[in-house]
């Protein structure tokens, strides 16, 4: 089950709406953890551009709700334009902010709206014969300040997600990435009692998607290996 909605739009074409949210991190007082509003946009964008994109979609525009007041906007809307520039796509950013109420704590929302040929959805894809691997570490809290070089990078992403022989990405987030696997499977009708084996916690949360499992030909792998360097882990799925 993919964290996407698809809306069809007619002539063989979707929009992908994906989205996440962040509260009680930020620069206020009451914030469970204290981080620059820069660094909570990177992590709110990020976990919604690879679910748009784990999909094959194309990301249009941006939205995103403040709910801390115009400051919190406007460095969390032009880190995400920023952001947006160096993926390669033109993604305006609108949206809402609450400067009426604010809240005592830090909380954000954002949605990326995007667009998929039918034909070209990167969904159930993954045959019995796939090999798997995650790419990057999940980290959560602090983690992701300090562990910066263990954090799959967009780029990196992007360019496994058009690599021949790729037959799908899969951001992990709070299921950690048995739990995405799990799910990949049962949507590729391959569930039954499988086991899952990797040098990294599989069971911990991917946090703001800091790692991904990617599915591949096994004839691909030195390639996958040479694009991932360090960050490349094999997972074992039987």
């Amino acid at each position: 089950m993919r964290d996407v909605s698809f809306v069809p739009l007619g002539e063989g074409r979707e929009l992908v709406i994906s989205s996440d949210n962040a509260a009680f991190i930020g620069e206020k007082e009451a914030d469970e953890v204290k981080a620059p509003y820069e660094v909570v946009a990177e992590a709110l964008f990020r976990v919604a551009y690879m679910e748009n994109r784990a999909v094959g979609a194309d990301p249009v525009s941006v939205i995103l709700y403040d709910f801390s007041g115009g400051e919190g906007w406007r460095r969390i809307s032009g880190a995400i334009e920023e952001l947006g520039k160096k993926t390669g796509y033109y993604l305006p950013v609108t949206g809402s902010t609450e400067s009426n109420f604010p809240l005592p704590q830090s909380a954000f929302a954002i949605a990326i709206l995007g667009q998929v040929n039918s034909e070209s959805k990167k969904v159930r894809k993954t045959p019995k014969t796939a090999k798997f691997a995650v790419i990057g570490e999940p980290l959560v809290g602090e983690e992701v300040r300090t562990k910066r070089e263990s954090i799959a990078p967009l780029h990196l992403f992007d360019q496994l997600l058009q690599l021949d022989g790729v037959y799908e990405v899969l951001p992990v987030g709070s299921k950690g990435i048995a739990g995405e696997t799990r799910g990949l499977l049962e949507d590729n009708n391959l569930l039954s009692d499988v086991s899952f084996h990797c040098d990294l916690d599989i069971e911990k949360s991917g946090g703001p998607a800091t790692c991904f499992v990617v599915t591949y030909k096994e004839k691909e792998e030195a390639r996958i290996r040479a694009c991932c360097k360090g960050l490349f882990h094999p997972l074992y799925v039987s």
